[in-house]
């Protein structure tokens, strides 16, 4: 079994317990003195208030070392540089384009061993016809290139020779006769092999890099023969700059991955090389920023030695932590743990008293923790998916034992009347299990609520009471769409109270108590009502649930995240709140929730409003932007607005059940228009679907499925009656291809919506969709759309 199912069906066993604990604790609470142990301990429940009689001061040795501890977490690390690593990562570049500049060296020719200075060979004065001929040749397949010019007065030899050093250098003879000027330069030897050696002598770096610097050395040869700017030493300087500056700023070792990445995934842009064609420059930023993180190392190390006696120091550094305690302050209360700080003060002001003999509460908490189990037990059986929620079980157990605490209310306002125990705010968890869970687990809170009710009242009537009053308002408030409704709901709860507290106090107490049992009846199912609208929010906020309360909020056309998407997009403002209307239709025609779909549907479309002109809808007298882009590139832009819609979600709080139809409208639906554009354009065998398809998550359920199928039929419609007259028939079939196309491209293959609830999707689709696009009469003198006749 893996570790996280371990640990969670271990959570849910302490949550369960500690429901049941804090039930029996709030029942039995106060209802006489609890056997008080013989010894008070640390860590149990203190069997009495104590108070001190004196002036106390102890150490709180936990607040101690819990503070030495934050002390020596909040040190950070301490590291230490190698300058040995930075050392040999600059000196390995250096010696790359040593290298580099080596293989490059003419090579003497064959006829000539011995020497490395080629012969100059002076040519005899020619004309200028002559020249210019000869000048225009160019150097081809490895030859030696000669430059002849004619001189009246002087002559001048000049003769290019490579030096030990990889430079050029050139020889200059000059006389007062009339000469020629003969200039030799040796070519380098072929490219291929230059690569060959670099390669065998830097096997780390890749090939293209190697190519890239071997042309920057062959080209500044031809650069200084012309005499222009040469780069070679440039590129050099920008790669030791670089790893200098990089090796300066300090690379841990966890780091080292993630700078070599971002080096060769985003060259940086060299200053030097701003002069090189656009090309070879990109080629050389690419070749530096290979370079640099080949040969990175990290060169900051953990120091632990040094990090541990920095956090030694900061723990040692902190005072220790006194609690004072003043004559008549409460040191603990009766139920609460004790603490080594509680009981040091209790033991120095010598408060411990000998245990007496008191009635036992066994019963009553037996009776208690019975009940919260049974409670929790239902839960299990009929609820499994809010079983397996950790947080939807902390809340019904957080439920339960409130249901034990509100149980007690009774004993706080009854007093001599006993109409006032119909003041039980019981139809408050009916409010709470139907919003916050469903129907079902509303009906089974409604058991331990009037459980505990008669329980810790003793009363049959204020049982019977609490249990029905927790059913009504349940019908209530489970099909509301509109705060309208959920306002009316309390009210229709609260008049439901007065006949239900009369009855019952008629059937038990008599005809006098008829009078004030309505009366304290109705006030308390207004005031459950009130109570729920208030606490609801905050429940649903910290639980993350969303409620109805919720859904009404987000349907509100002011919301924020509504407004946005107006403004931004209107053209796909007006097609959400077309496909909400067709969700919450075809939700309740599926028995769905009707308001969560609408929800899901309004903000589907959240991301459009990063781009909007790159989608049709809001396109309204401009030109479509795709027209200009390859299809792959629109795809990818229509694609990210899920994306979008997701970031925008979080940032305007959208509950996440909402936020699943932005995920699921999609699905991984193909993108016909544009795939069958990159077909048109480049070829079906260069075009992969995949490219193509969205990259969100088929939908799950019936709310889900209804939101892609009302996005995509209001899409389709739309654009079927911009070509068309709409007719019954034309709207039916598209609505039924629209369907069919999302089954068979297994859209739906995850989801539990079955194909009898796909037909009345149908139908409520071609029902509004019909009621929408009807026929409408001519209008004389107004123009008709082109392409469409008059009705």
């Amino acid at each position: 079994m893996r570790p996280a199912v371990v640990a969670s069906g271990f959570l849910r066993m302490v949550v369960v317990a500690m429901t049941i604990v804090f039930t029996a604790l709030v029942l039995v609470a106060g209802r006489g003195e609890e056997p008080a142990p013989i010894q008070l301990a640390v860590g149990q429940p203190a069997p009495e208030t104590f108070s001190a009689t004196d002036g106390a001061e102890v150490i709180d040795e936990e607040a101690t070392d819990a503070a030495r501890a934050a002390a020596s977490l909040s040190v950070e690390d301490v590291y230490g540089d190698d300058p040995e690593t930075t050392a040999a990562v600059l000196a390995g570049l250096q010696e790359f384009f040593a290298d580099a500049e080596e293989v490059a060296e003419p090579i003497p020719p064959p006829d000539d061993p011995d020497t490395i200075t080629p012969p100059t060979t002076l040519e005899p004065p020619v004309t200028d016809e002559t020249a210019t001929s000869e000048g225009a040749e160019g150097v081809e397949g490895g030859e030696a290139e000669t430059t002849t010019t004619e001189s009246t007065t002087t002559s001048t030899t000049s003769t290019t020779l490579p030096a030990e050093d990889g430079e050029v250098v050139e020889e200059t003879t000059t006389s007062s006769t009339s000469s020629t000027t003969t200039t030799t330069t040796l070519p380098p030897p072929p490219r291929e092999d230059q690569i060959i050696v670099l390669r065998q002598r830097h096997p780390l770096f890749r090939v293209e890099t190697i190519a890239t610097i071997v042309d920057v050395v062959n080209d500044d040869v031809q650069r200084a023969v012309d005499e222009e700017q040469t780069f070679f030493r440039f590129v050099e300087d920008e790669a030791l700059t670089l790893a200098s500056t990089l090796l300066e700023e300090g690379i841990l070792p966890t780091e080292l991955a993630t700078v070599r990445n971002e080096l060769v995934t985003d060259p940086p842009n060299l200053i030097l090389l701003r002069d090189l064609p656009d090309d070879e420059r990109d080629a050389a930023q690419a070749a530096v920023a290979d370079l640099v993180a080949v040969s990175l190392q990290a060169n900051l190390f953990h120091d632990f030695a040094a990090t541990e006696t920095a956090r030694e120091e900061a723990a040692a550094a902190v005072t220790e932590v006194t609690v004072a305690y003043v004559t008549g302050e409460v040191i603990v209360r009766a139920g609460e743990l004790v603490t080594p700080t509680q009981l040091e003060a209790i033991l120095q002001l010598d408060l411990l008293q000998p245990p007496e003999d008191i009635t036992s509460l066994w019963a009553m908490a037996a009776a208690a923790s019975l009940i919260a189990v049974i409670a929790i037990f239902f839960l299990w059986r009929l609820g499994p998916m809010h079983w397996e929620k950790l947080k939807l079980l902390a809340l019904y157990c957080f439920l339960i034992v409130l249901a034990a605490l509100v149980a007690r209310t009774p004993e706080l306002v009854a007093r001599d009347r006993i109409e006032l125990g119909f003041l039980l705010p019981t139809a408050l968890f009916g409010y709470l299990a139907a919003n916050l869970f469903d129907n079902r687990t509303a009906m089974v809170m409604a058991a331990p609520v009037g459980a505990f009710a008669g329980l810790a009242t003793g009363d049959v009537a204020l049982a019977v009471y609490a249990t029905i009053a927790t059913i009504a308002p349940i019908p209530l408030v489970s099909a509301v769409s509109t705060r309208t409704q959920l306002n009316l709901a309390v009210i229709y709860s609260a008049v439901l109270h007065a006949p239900l507290a009369a009855t019952i106090a008629w059937w038990f107490y008599g005809t006098d108590a008829i009078v004030l049992s309505t009366i304290f009846g109705a006030g308390a199912g207004l005031a459950a009502g009130v109570v729920a609208l208030g606490v609801l929010p905050f429940l649903s906020a910290v639980f993350g649930i969303t409620t109805t309360q919720t859904l009404l909020d987000l349907t509100d056309r002011n919301h924020p995240a509504l407004r946005l998407i107006e403004e931004e997009a209107p053209g796909t403002f007006n097609h959400s709140i077309f496909v909400g209307n067709l969700a919450g239709k075809a939700a309740r025609a599926v028995g769905g929730n009707p308001l969560l779909a609408q929800a899901m549907a309004y903000y589907h479309d959240l991301g459009k409003t990063v781009s909007p002109q790159y989608f049709v809808e809001n396109q309204f007298g401009v030109s479509n932007p795709h027209d200009a882009l390859p299809p792959a590139e629109s795809a990818a832009i229509i694609r990210s607005h899920v994306a979008e819609g997701l970031r925008l979600a979080r940032r305007y709080r959208i509950p996440p059940d909402v936020a699943q139809g932005i995920l699921t409208h999609h699905g991984t639906s193909l993108m016909r228009y544009f795939y069958h554009k990159g077909i048109e354009t480049i070829g079906e065998d260069r075009v992969d679907p995949i490219d193509f398809r969205h990259r969100g998550r088929k939908p799950k359920s019936k709310e889900m499925v209804i939101v892609m199928m009302s996005d995509a039929t209001e899409a389709a419609t739309r654009s079927m009656v911009q070509h068309e007259d709409p007719t019954s028939e034309g709207i039916r079939k598209l609505v039924e291809q629209v369907i069919a196309e999302k089954v068979e491209d297994g859209q739906l293959e995850e989801s539990d919506v079955t194909f009898g609830e796909l037909t009345l999707i149908k139908e409520a689709f071609v029902d509004a969709l019909i009621g929408y696009y009807h026929t409408r009469i001519p209008y004389p003198g107004f123009p008709e759309p082109e392409g469409r006749q008059p009705a």
